[in-house]
């Protein structure tokens, strides 16, 4: 056995100021002062050295007793993970890519949008890195390369053409009624993991996505879960967003996780014969009022956007008329765009809104946000709704935007589709303007809302951020055993299946 002397209070005292790093009263330990340092090197996006440190704080963390913050380390080194895996190319990586996927277009020309700063960016360690979806971007910047495209022609073409006709240019089957012909699906969901994916212990924990009840989607019923015995929340088909929350003890699990869902739902097409002037007035009030006028997590609103707003809608009081000059502001100055959502708020302080008016740029999600955010700017409640697209009669994730007429009801816009328009070279004037047009204060009925807007907080709520926090399109999942990220696992083992039940307009491909 060791000895030790006899140590004195005073001496004692000075041994703790010293361990402490000479702050006897500050009861930081080792382990969270390389939780700190570490933190502070991921903010400044010192990445390689963030890792390293937090490598050196679990353990003492652990040993310490402290493990909350232990458990941070995990999430933070997520959450780097996923900065790095949306822009994981560098300038020689990115040029290769848009060099061998773009033959016809000059080496000059692909080197002065790396140059020029075009593509989507971000400096980690001290160098910089290109978005993932950068390549996929530059045809609908670029409307010359958009219709050089062969294939992209041929898919416009093959939607656009027949949508005008068969929807653009036929009449409503009622002046008074918004909803009308149809449609009919039953959708299933499979996950299926295999055991060895998954940690030997712990709680899965995974939010389903399913269809909710909305003015133009209904009835819907969830038809079978299996197996049920994970359910812990039941279906929120009647709520704001829709989900089956489960939970999946990983200790006794012995074989690969097999998950099936299936509902059935109607969604009608829409079709709002509005007159401005038989518009209500708001009730400035009410709780739906307040909630969908104010700025908001990824609807948020800056004095930029305010001022833009406001310019958009110059002297017009109408909301309907003023909406309708937002939609054609969102049409004419902001362009599609792959975004960069998973690095968004809450997992930074980047707002989806603010971004695209900074940009002028954003996919369907987030244009909706700022049309949403434009809207609410001079006092016209708004939100952003989706779910699912159907055009192809497979899912595939979409969102879309509303705005609150008294009178009518909630109205749907979306800007995004509206802009196929434009992506088709050989479409006559009149049909391009026709179906822009449409899309506000129509929409088709190949649609699936699962939420009613973005950021409407998991049932139950989450203790932690998952995957992508803002809009649910896939199953989201958490596990505290899990190192990787728990989300990924899911989406690469998730398959969501379309079946047509009815249709009223047949099919339009």
């Amino acid at each position: 056995m060791r000895h030790f002397k006899r140590i004195s209070a005073a001496a004692l005292l000075v041994i703790t100021i010293l361990i402490s790093g000479g702050c006897a009263d500050t009861g930081k330990t080792e382990g969270r002062e390389f939780f700190e340092k570490a933190q502070a090197k991921q903010e400044q996006m010192e990445f390689t050295e963030a890792k390293k440190l937090y490598g050196q704080a679990k353990p003492l963390l652990i040993e310490e007793g402290d493990n909350k913050k232990a458990d941070e380390v995990r999430q933070n080194l997520q959450s780097m993970e996923i900065y790095e895996a949306t822009y994981p190319y560098s300038a020689g990586e990115i040029e290769k890519l848009l060099t061998e996927g773009l033959p016809d277009i000059p080496d000059s020309k692909i080197k002065g949008w790396i140059k020029d700063g075009e593509l989507e960016h971000l400096t980690i360690d001290g160098k910089t890195r290109y978005f993932d979806q950068a390549y996929d971007n530059i045809p609908f910047r670029h409307m010359d390369i958009m219709w050089s495209l062969d294939n992209l022609q041929s898919s416009y073409q093959k939607f656009l053409v027949p949508f005008i006709e068969n929807i653009v240019m036929s009449s409503p089957e009622s002046n008074w009624q918004p909803f009308e012909k149809p449609n009919s699906y039953i959708g299933t969901g499979t996950l299926a993991i295999p055991r060895g994916e998954l940690p030997d212990n712990g709680v899965l924990k995974l939010w389903f996505p399913v269809p909710i009840i909305s003015g133009s989607q209904e009835p819907v019923s969830v038809v079978s879960v299996t197996p049920d015995n994970y359910i812990k929340q039941p279906p929120s088909t009647d709520r704001d967003i829709g989900l089956i929350y489960m939970e999946v003890p990983l200790d006794s699990l012995t074989t690969d996780l097999n998950i099936r869902i299936q509902f059935s739902f109607t969604h009608y097409e829409q079709r709002f014969a509005i007159n401005p002037e038989n518009v209500g007035e708001y009730d400035k009030e009410s709780n739906e009022y307040r909630q969908y006028t104010r700025s908001y997590g990824n609807t948020y609103i800056t004095p930029d956007i305010e001022a833009t707003a406001r310019k958009a809608v110059g002297a017009e009081k109408n909301p309907c008329k003023a909406a309708h000059r937002i939609y054609n502001y969102v049409l004419d100055n902001i362009d599609y765009s792959f975004m960069p959502h998973g690095i968004m708020w809450p997992r930074s302080d980047t707002r989806e809104s603010v971004y695209v008016q900074e940009n002028k740029r954003g996919d369907c999600g987030a244009q909706s946000m700022y049309f949403s955010a434009l809207c609410r700017a001079v006092g016209i409640p708004a939100r952003t709704t989706g779910g699912w697209q159907l055009l192809t009669d497979k899912f595939e994730d979409h969102f879309w935007a509303e705005f609150l007429l008294p009178n009518y009801g909630w109205i749907p816009v979306d800007p995004t589709v509206a802009e196929f328009a434009f992506y088709l070279k050989d479409l006559p004037d009149e049909d391009r303007e026709a179906y822009k047009q449409f899309f506000f204060g129509n929409q088709d009925a190949m649609r699936c809302v699962t939420q009613v807007d973005v950021d409407v907080p998991l049932i139950p709520p989450a203790v932690e951020l998952v995957l992508l926090p803002c809009a649910i399109q896939e199953p989201a999942a958490l596990c505290d055993t899990m190192e990787n990220i728990p989300g990924e696992l899911i989406d690469k083992h998730w398959t969501l299946d379309l079946q047509v039940v009815s249709k009223s307009r047949g099919n339009l491909w």
